[in-house]
């Protein structure tokens, strides 16, 4: 063995760091096993966007075909309602067509596309000769039931009777085989409610309707669109005044009546309601994540303090 000599000084602190260092590999050991048990925390709940239920209902009669600014006042809205549908994505949206009697032309969906793809195909100069009406009124009621139905199609939502036979041969039917403690329960209430979303409906028009010529007609659409839920906004395309029938029904409905005469003007006002009914979010549950951050953290740390002491420091053994 080789020998220095030499009379070397005490170093107890040392000593003792080198001697406490040796515990790094049980340390490293320690948090392998907690690795392996995989720690698991709550992440923070994400927010959903709550979709809205988006009804376009599109005037196709006769007068839509008048030029405005170039193109005819259809190409103009058709335009608008293309744009409109870009802000809305994550929206579900249907387009309805109407002159002397209504058409579901697209019902709801999430794929906006669609939307815009059939806009091209539902121009006035395609539409049969009888479509030359104006009837708003039986194109809202029309709306205001297809969007009930529609939407708790998309919210998965049991539609439930529909009509009153069926009602009734529901009824009979639980009274034979479910047990009289469920007989109050609220499936047994009758008709289904309509599913708690947002209803938009965008009547875009440029005429007077005839088939709202009085209060109690006003009052029936009304009544009927705000039982589903449905909040209803009037654009009037053209110069002349907008009918205080139809504007009277959408500020019933807690909506507007806007005046469009131009391409312009129009725009604006789809960017206004686009605006006036923003986009909803709810928090999801939590989720369960892995939390490994702080343990790999505790063992980078011990490696490093381990390696350190296995150098200089390090008492010689002579």
């Amino acid at each position: 063995m080789p020998f220095d000599h030499q009379t070397h000084t005490s170093r107890p602190w040392l000593a003792m760091l080198l001697r406490g260092s040796e515990l790094f590999p049980a340390l490293l050991m320690a948090v392998a096993v907690v690795l392996i048990a995989r720690p698991q925390v709550l992440r923070v709940p994400e927010q959903d966007r709550v979709a809205t239920h988006i009804t376009v209902c599109m005037d196709v009669s006769g007068s839509m075909g008048i030029s405005l600014e170039g193109q005819s006042r259809y190409e103009v809205a058709a335009d608008a309602i293309e744009s409109f549908t870009h802000a809305r994505e994550g929206d579900a949206m249907g387009l309805t067509l109407f002159g002397s009697w209504p058409m579901r032309w697209v019902p709801l969906t999430k794929d906006l596309q669609a939307i815009r793809n059939a806009l091209s195909f539902a121009n006035p100069r395609n539409q049969p000769t009888g479509m030359g009406g104006t009837m708003i009124g039986s194109a809202l009621q029309y709306c205001a039931g297809n969007m009930q139905r529609e939407g708790m199609r998309l919210d998965g939502v049991n539609e439930g009777p529909q009509n009153a036979d069926q009602w009734k041969q529901q009824q009979a039917a639980e009274q034979l085989f479910r047990p009289a403690s469920m007989k109050s329960s609220g499936a047994t209430t009758g008709f289904a409610k309509p599913a708690p979303t947002d209803r938009l409906l965008i009547l875009v028009s440029d005429g007077m309707s005839s088939d709202l010529n009085g209060q109690e007609q006003i009052d029936d659409v009304s009544r009927q669109l705000n039982d589903v839920g449905i909040t209803m906004y009037h654009i009037h395309i053209g110069n002349d005044a907008i009918p205080s029938a139809v504007s009277t029904i959408a500020r019933e409905t807690g909506g507007d009546a806007f005046l469009a005469t131009n391409s312009d003007g129009l725009r604006m006002i789809f960017s206004h309601i686009d605006q006036m009914q923003p986009a909803r979010f709810q928090p999801t549950a939590s989720v369960p994540v892995d939390y490994f951050e702080p343990f790999v953290f505790i063992a980078a740390i011990g490696l490093l303090l381990y390696a350190i002491s296995l150098l200089k420091w390090r008492y010689t053994p002579w």
